[in-house]
């Protein structure tokens, strides 16, 4: 069996994709995924799954769920214990922080290897699948925050391999869709440098400085002004 969470929370035996219809079972399976080899409580289900209004039959709904599941699951990977459920099971998160870790510790090249691979298991936003759930608004946002880490720590890998020349088109792109994020402005400008592009590279200063100020109300951080005045300094010297 292969348990998925980094894109629609899935089941796959075999290959095959294992039916879960309901979308607040497959939120059960992904909380109890996201706390594997440890008891999660029914009512820290029910609250996950419904928040501050839960119906009624919130807990034979849950129930249910967890009973719906055993049902296409090996023996004994999920079991009850203490008043609530516990699941032993390895999931593709797992496999990419394992692979995140290792690549913090590796050389470029190989960091670069295995950062590709960590980021090849996402199939899509996280958690796409499960509906208005309370849990979706606290883990999502949490885990695509891990896979944008790995970007930026694949691309600093690249650009101390001397590659930052050919990475200007991605980073054009991440920077468009994450014009907040510094790290991926400090990142363009030092790709541009890289390939004697300074006036874009400034000119990507100004713009992430304006909404900076403008949506956040805060300056730059030190290490982008810190690339800011590199970049001039070389310009005057050039």
């Amino acid at each position: 069996m292969e348990y998925r969470l980094l894109g629609p929370v899935e089941i796959r035996h075999g290959g095959v994709p294992v039916r879960i219809t309901a979308a607040r079972q497959r939120a059960v399976l992904a909380t109890l995924l996201f706390q594997t080899g440890r008891v999660v409580p029914v009512g820290a289900l029910v609250d996950l799954l419904w928040g501050e209004r839960p119906p009624a039959s919130a807990i034979l709904t849950v129930r249910n769920y967890v009973s719906r599941l055993r049902a296409i699951l090996p023996e004994p990977v999920l079991r009850s214990q203490h008043g609530g459920y516990l699941i032993e099971a390895a999931t593709d998160l797992s496999e990419f922080e394992r692979l995140v870790a290792l690549a913090h510790h590796a050389r470029p090249a190989h960091a670069v290897t295995l950062l590709d691979q960590a980021l090849a298991l996402w199939r899509g936003p996280a958690l796409a699948d499960l509906g208005d759930v309370p849990l979706r608004d606290i883990e999502a946002p949490r885990l695509e925050e891990m896979r944008l880490a790995a970007v930026e720590t694949r691309v600093e890998a690249l650009i101390r391999l001397g590659e930052g020349g050919r990475l200007v088109p991605e980073l054009l792109r991440l920077v468009a869709q994450h014009p907040l994020r510094e790290r991926f402005a400090e990142q363009l400008m030092e790709a541009l440098d890289a390939c004697d592009r300074r006036s874009e590279a400034l000119d990507v200063y100004r713009r992430t400085r304006h909404r900076l100020v403008r949506d956040l109300a805060v300056e730059p951080g030190i290490r982008l002004r810190q690339i800011h005045r590199r970049l001039l300094r070389d310009s005057v010297g050039a």
